[in-house]
């Protein structure tokens, strides 16, 4: 029995895809249908409920949420209308059914590529059982946002990258295999926003492995085409056709932000914590007092939000607060700490999981309709039938609600687009702009206006969690298991225990081949350098994603479903590093007959 588990069957991708790919897209597609049954027609996350207001017509475009997910959206929500006689609840399902079907065929692309490469039999059969069965990957499936579109698309392109630095980019000389993969660089940049940084740092290392000469001109040209045709072409062009409001990129101002205001709200009272000439510094470029008093331990938005835009702060004054920064680090390392240690606790602590949403009628609370409210311009909206004693009794009363659900259901983001900031969401703060003027019933009337309106205009979508008796008891125990101490719904263990464990592994490969000449000398004679290399080019691209996620500005846990659905690609590799360098350039047979 050991040693069947142990076996491995390397081959040609085209082999394995005969073989193998259709058996794989049936278990996972089977495995995931009582899932997809429960939760139909899926589920909205926060941002599309915004992305929905503007490809609907009710708010403008900008640019703070990818235009490409936007526009894909609007497709299938107009599609929706189209058949459905005006309800874009028809496209939603749509969309699910499409995510679905993609992202089962990305991963038995994967398994299949991972078997090529002579990964153990027992490897292969614990990466399907993951993908068919474990929470955090069948859990997304039915999600509708930006990072579930984007692993459509960064899944395919986890295994060409990596296939292009395990040959050293001679895969690359097969025309349609370039092709291909401009096509889902070009996709995976224009649908998420990070996804820029990561390409550029990962395909850094996979020029480095890639030979010298044509090789390495082609992986170069490739990705200087995805990224022009990406940012020169399509950013630009889809910005003019939507008009499309630019949105300022401030969240990496939240590492700056987030510690000073940490500092101030925790030495309130002490004039030396902060100097006068510092806080200037510090004013000059956002709103100390207002980010101390926002403080939020968990995320960065409420700080960053407080950067001064009108007038924008000089180069000299960036400068000087950024020196301001680093001297406050030196002075208080334990406040940069804590501040620093909240925003990525969900990072890596294994006693923190989470369960996604299996509908979208929690995005439509009283203290969500008081956020996408704000999308309305004041005087625009029309209450309808209601008169303005009715508007005002609606307002306190969703204000109450609102009170009593805050930090129920989900934690949101703050929204920004080019006009205006949105209020921050009752759900995390507890208070709004218009909570602050429930004094002034005159005030209220035109927020409660838009309010109603907004309810209006989100109605199709609601009223999804009105299911039969028994499917939401069903849902409910999924519920309480996810929820209840369980170690497989921690993002720690996908987002930093098992990456790390990867990348020590292909380390330690390497440092051994180093330590063993006759390892040296035996294995790899046509190449220079180590053969463990190409394996940890390609683990870059998971490295640099996780990164990414360690800088957001707060752990959500739709940010890593495209590191779920790639891990079992990326924990092959140490178990094929230094055995596959050129293997996709060599004959089948002699694949087959290497040890």
């Amino acid at each position: 029995m050991l040693t069947w588990l142990a076996a491995r069957h390397p081959s040609t991708l085209t082999a394995a895809l005969k073989s193998r790919f259709l058996p794989y897209l049936l278990t996972l597609i089977v495995c995931w249908l009582p899932w997809i049954a429960l939760t139909w027609p899926g589920s909205m996350r926060d941002d599309t409920v915004a992305q929905y207001l503007q490809a609907s017509g009710i708010h403008h475009y900008y640019t703070q949420h990818p235009l490409f997910d936007t526009l894909t959206f609007g497709l299938f929500w107009h599609l929706g209308e189209a058949l459905s006689g005006g309800s874009p609840l028809a496209g939603q399902a749509v969309y699910t059914a499409v995510q679905a079907a993609l992202l089962a065929t990305g991963a038995a692309l994967s398994l299949c590529y991972i078997r090529k490469l002579g990964a153990p039999r027992w490897l292969i059969g614990l990466s399907l059982m993951y993908l068919a069965t474990s929470y955090v990957v069948v859990g997304s499936v039915t999600t509708m946002g930006k990072d579930s579109l984007h692993t459509v698309f960064f899944l395919p392109l986890a295994v060409v990258f990596s296939e292009i630095c395990l040959t050293r980019g001679r895969v690359l000389e097969r025309r349609p295999a370039a092709i291909v993969f401009v096509m889902l660089l070009f996709a995976s940049i224009v649908s998420k926003r990070t996804a820029l940084v990561i390409v550029l740092c990962a395909g850094c290392g996979l020029l480095a492995v890639c030979r010298k000469g044509k090789p390495r001109f082609r992986a170069f040209a490739c990705l200087a085409v995805a990224i022009l045709l990406a940012q020169a072409v399509w950013s630009p062009l889809a910005a003019a056709a939507t008009h499309a409001n630019p949105s300022p990129g401030r969240e990496v101002w939240g590492l700056v932000t987030q510690p000073v205001a940490q500092v101030a709200h925790d030495h309130p009272d002490d004039p030396n914590a902060i100097t006068a000439a510092q806080r200037a510094r510090l004013n000059a470029v956002m709103n100390l007092d207002q980010a101390a008093a926002t403080l939020n331990p968990h995320r960065t938005n409420e700080t960053f939000a407080t950067l001064r835009e009108h007038p924008q702060p000089t180069a000299a004054q960036k400068l000087a607060a950024l020196r301001t920064w680093a001297e406050l680090g030196l002075a208080h390392p334990a406040d940069y700490a804590k501040a620093y240690a909240g925003p990525i606790r969900a990072w890596w602590d294994p006693a923190l999981n989470f369960a996604y949403p299996t509908d979208s009628d929690y995005l439509f609370t009283p203290g969500y309709l008081r956020q996408w409210a704000t999308f309305l311009p004041e005087g625009a909206a029309n209450a309808g039938s209601r008169d303005r004693s009715q508007v005002k009794a609606g307002v306190t009363a969703g204000t109450s609600e609102a009170k009593s659900d805050a930090g129920v259901d989900a934690v949101t983001e703050t929204k920004v687009d080019g006009d205006t900031a949105a209020a921050k969401t009752a759900g995390v703060t507890g208070t709004t702009g218009q909570e602050t003027a429930a004094s002034d019933e005159d005030a209220d009337v035109p927020a409660a206006e838009r309010i109603a309106a907004v309810d209006r205009d989100l109605a199709p979508f609601m009223g999804a969690s009105r299911r039969p008796q028994w499917q939401r008891r069903i849902l409910k125990s999924v519920h309480r298991w996810v929820r209840k101490d369980n170690p497989l719904t921690a993002m720690a263990l996908y987002v930093t225990g098992i990456p790390l464990a990867v990348g020590l592994a292909l380390l330690v490969r390497a440092v051994a081949w180093r330590a063993w000449p006759k390892r040296r000398d035996d294995g790899d004679r046509g190449h220079r350098g180590n053969p463990v290399a190409p394996a940890l080019a390609a683990y870059g691209l998971l490295f640099f994603t996780v990164f990414s996620l360690y800088a957001s500005p707060e752990a959500l846990f739709w940010y890593p479903i495209p590191v779920y659905f790639t891990l079992p690609l990326f924990a092959a590799l140490p178990f094929v590093a230094g055995q596959t360098t050129d293997l996709g350039s060599m004959p089948a047979p002699t694949r087959e007959a290497r040890p």
